[in-house]
């Protein structure tokens, strides 16, 4: 099966998105449904396709990127819902399709090409199954002791705006 998901949409159902947040904020968003999304899918990520909404993107903001083999697709000369309906509509096995949101809109066009519609708390609890599942099914290995310089570095570097927050 292959997920066509509404992204800011799912975002606001898992609880990462409240009121306005700045550019960062929902890169950082983005960045944490990716990973969660890539976490739940392992190598199989090239069933999904996520849409975000991206109006007020920056000039030269691409359309379309790879996420660790999940397809983004970047709604720049309209609104995500419209990206979706087009994608929806262009589908050759739209029975093998499953749309992912809340948005009534997205979820009747769906409907109407014979996919399968989830909303996105019914979709949250089905990636957290495939989790457990993962997890039950690795052999336990212990963590390291410690970290290298090289992974601390990143980490570092990944998390500094958080240290200049923090001492605000």
């Amino acid at each position: 099966m292959r997920y066509l998901i509404d992204g800011y949409n799912l975002l606001h159902a898992m609880g990462l998105l409240h009121g306005k947040v700045g550019p960062h904020g929902l890169e950082k968003a983005r960045l944490a449904l990716l990973g969660r999304l890539c976490g739940a899918y392992g190598n199989d990520t090239g069933r999904l396709t996520i849409v975000f909404d991206a109006s007020r993107a920056p000039p030269g903001a691409v359309a379309e990127e790879d996420y660790h083999g999940i397809h983004v697709r970047y709604a720049l000369d309209s609104e995500a819902d419209e990206v979706i309906e087009n994608l929806i509509q262009q589908e050759a096995t739209p029975r093998q399709l499953t749309v992912v949101s809340d948005d009534h809109r997205i979820q009747q066009a769906g409907r109407r090409r014979r996919c399968s519609v989830c909303s996105c708390l019914d979709y949250l609890e089905e990636i957290e199954r495939q989790r457990r599942r993962r997890k039950s099914a690795l052999p336990d290995v212990a963590k390291p002791e410690d970290i290298s310089s090289e992974e601390a570095q990143h980490w570092l570097r990944e998390f500094a705006d958080l240290a200049d927050e923090s001492e605000a």
